[in-house]
């Protein structure tokens, strides 16, 4: 097998699985000052350029008149009064009928792990099954068991309040705390996953959360004391908090993965002695909180994915994230009642989102404009203070997915050796021939070459700053990832939905044709990952342009020769086909799509849109009754309308007017540019912020929140 597979092997396996490390015996105590490389972002100030201070920054001119235009350049000088922040009815009522349910399905003989929190809160036994399970699955390391940890140290602080475990219980549960690899510079094998952003938040904290319960105590498997964890654990959080606060989630939007972040966000806000951890952890939670209510519609996480799975949007919107949403900001409803972040936010004394966010979340609930920037690019890696070679920061790039990216490889390789994680659950997964070849070109200029030379693909699935659009009417929101990446190869990524609904919904993809390599591409396939189209979005309507990548070889494992759309039929009230247009109506809200390339309904499903050809072009426009009159009106506007595709894509849309748009360039309505020159962290009519920037700062009527991560105050103002 030819070499270049090898970075396919790679690639797909550094987002898909977890990985491990092997050192054997006790380690000497922490350095704390070791623990990163570079400079730390603590301290780093927001950049700043002609580009993007909102000193230089002028309105945009746009047709019509839209939401992320509305803001003002006036300094306010307002002298303020700061207000205590506290939970309020609505937020309290929530979490206690949630904490009931959850109490109520756990308990002995019932319930997984993560609901036992419950019972155990209140002061009541818990499933003593599901400790075995727990304990069995941490004192094996195997994946995920970070998930478990969270539970069983919420156990372990509870129990001291409530006495919830028997002495057999709680000797049981401590032996495998103090017996846990924490991190993947410390001793033992193991089947777990260190890399990804949620996997590091929640080892991380577990650490924290375990060495200040047992600091005089000796850990078995490292030999340090528990204080000594405190203070392996206290720099890596620091860093991972500031990053999120100034620049958010490098799993973008994600509706599996932020429901494991919250958990670990919780445990350090309720519990964390560390003022600094404490305080910042509650801010990422209110981020969290305010990135939830500017791309929820209807209850769903409705927007681009950083990382999702089919199980989630192919027979209806089922978000992991639902229970947070409604317990937080009264969005989205409950389902299961053993949920992990909806069994720690019932369970929570000291967190609760201000009530200005749950305000704001209602003000924002059926009209809304917004953009909004996550994360950052391997490039940055100089400005940012961040390596490419050191453990810190080729850890800091895996959150991001990027180990394969050409900067990171080398890295990626070296610490592969330096742990010995060549038979680790990352590197193990690679089948025995690409190994070979990993070896053999680990450490030389061949390896960097192979990147460089797959790098739609190798860098392709690093999740780097992408730009959200979310535009939302009472009847529609049409949310995704303006022009991220085109022709780059993606992994466990949706990147745009037009929906009316949980079940009326609509998007687009360029799926890869892997065939069988012997490895696992569970997390890329014909409705995750694959090609990035360039998407530009204005208001109702979008134009989604897909080219695949140039490679210069494997073209045709990561190319399958169509596009397609997932538009379900019995998720619509009626569907009508006109014009090689495809539209279909729930209630009062329109949903249209057009394929430049003819598309026909596929034979097997109900549900799918097949578009021939590698390169094509998709159009949406999405309207309503209070827009556009009835449906039969809606469809006998777009029955005439056909684009033009040549070095740009035009068309006259119904609603605005001429749209005309390339490869590269803004989009034009009417003539008039309607993509902005660059993408704010937030950027809407109550919130506007740079990324780099360390405060947050939301504005509703005559109220402030600022979340300073620079000096770790949140404060609610008001003018005196």
């Amino acid at each position: 097998m030819r070499a270049e597979l090898l970075i396919l092997a790679i690639a797909v396996c550094a987002l898909a699985t977890p990985a491990c490390s092997s050192q054997n015996g006790s380690l000497p105590p922490p350095d704390v000052h070791d623990s990163t490389s570079g400079t730390d972002l603590l301290d780093l100030q927001p950049e700043q350029t002609p580009e993007t201070d909102l000193t230089d920054l002028q309105p945009e001119q746009t047709p019509g008149t839209d939401l992320l235009d509305l803001w003002s350049q006036e300094v306010d000088v307002t002298p303020m009064q700061e207000l205590p922040i506290e939970p309020s009815p609505g937020y309290l009522s929530r979490q206690q009928e949630y904490l009931d349910a959850c109490a109520a399905s756990h308990g002995p003989g019932t319930g997984g792990i993560h609901g036992q929190v419950c019972p155990a809160y209140l002061g009541e036994p818990v499933n003593q099954d599901a400790l075995d399970q727990g304990c069995e699955k941490m004192d094996a390391r195997l994946d995920t068991a970070d998930f478990t940890a969270a539970s069983m140290l919420r156990l372990l602080y509870f129990d001291r309040e409530t006495g919830a475990l028997t002495e057999e219980q709680l000797a049981q549960v401590e032996g495998t705390v103090k017996g846990f690899k924490y991190w993947i510079d410390q001793p033992g094998k193991d089947k777990m996953c260190y890399w990804t952003e949620n996997h590091q938040i929640l080892f991380h904290s577990a650490e924290l959360l375990a060495g200040q319960l047992f600091p005089d105590d000796e850990f078995t498997n490292t030999g340090w004391t528990g204080a000594e964890h405190r203070a392996h654990a206290e720099p890596l959080l620091l860093r991972w908090l500031d990053f999120r606060g100034r620049y958010g989630f490098s799993e973008w939007h994600s509706n599996v993965y932020f429901n494991e972040d919250i958990p670990a966000l919780l445990n350090l806000a309720d519990f964390a002695e560390n003022d600094a951890i404490r305080d910042k952890a509650v801010m990422v939670l209110d981020v969290l909180a305010l990135d939830m209510l500017n791309n929820y519609y209807k209850g769903r996480f409705a927007t681009v994915h950083g990382r999702t799975y089919p199980s989630k949007f192919l027979d209806g919107l089922k978000d992991s994230t639902t229970e947070a949403a409604w317990i937080m900001l009264g969005l989205s409803e409950y389902g299961s009642t053993g949920n992990f972040s909806g069994a720690f936010l019932a369970t929570s004394s000291l967190y609760y989102p201000p009530p200005l966010l749950e305000e704001l979340a209602a003000e924002v609930l059926d009209n809304h404009s917004h953009r909004q920037l996550d994360s950052v690019d391997v490039a940055d890696g100089p400005e940012l203070g961040v390596g490419y070679t050191e453990l810190a920061d080729v850890i800091f790039w895996a959150g991001l997915a990027a180990l394969v990216a050409p900067d990171v490889i080398d890295g990626t390789a070296a610490i592969a050796e330096e742990y010995d994680l060549w038979d680790g659950f990352l590197f193990g997964d690679i089948p025995e021939e690409y190994m070979g070849l990993l070896k053999a070109v680990a450490g030389t200029p061949d390896l960097k070459k192979l990147a460089v030379g797959m790098e739609p693909v190798a860098r392709g699935i690093a999740l780097e700053s992408m730009c959200t659009y979310t535009y939302r009417t009472p009847d529609y929101q049409l949310s995704g990832a303006e022009d991220h990446r085109p022709a780059f190869w993606g992994s466990q990524t949706q990147m745009w939905q037009a929906t009316l609904d949980e079940s009326a919904y609509a998007f687009t993809s360029f799926p890869a044709n892997m065939g069988d390599l012997g490895v696992d591409f569970e997390f890329g396939g014909d409705w995750i990952g694959g090609w990035y189209p360039r998407i530009t979005f204005y208001k109702n309507i979008a134009v989604i342009q897909y080219r695949a990548g140039e490679l210069s070889l494997f073209e045709d494992l990561f190319s399958a020769d169509y596009t397609h759309a997932f538009f379900p039929k019995d998720g619509f009230d009626e569907i009508v086909e006109t014009g090689g247009w495809f539209t279909g109506r729930k209630g009062d809200g329109y949903l249209a799509l057009y394929s430049h390339n003819p598309a026909a309904w596929a034979e097997d499903n109900s549900h799918e849109l097949v578009a021939p050809g590698t390169e094509n072009v998709w159009l949406v426009e999405l309207g309503s009754a209070a827009e556009n009159g009835t449906y039969k009106e809606f469809v006998s506007a777009l029955a005439q309308v056909e684009a033009t595709v040549g070095e740009k894509v035009s068309y006259q849309s119904p609603s605005r007017g001429a749209v005309e748009v390339g490869w590269e360039g803004p989009m034009l309505v009417d003539g008039v540019p309607v993509s902005p020159a660059t993408c704010l962290r937030f950027d809407n009519k109550f919130v506007h912020q740079e990324s780099g920037s360390p405060i947050t700062t939301v504005t509703l009527g005559d109220y402030v929140l600022e979340l300073n991560f620079e000096n770790g105050q949140r404060r609610l103002l008001t003018p005196q």
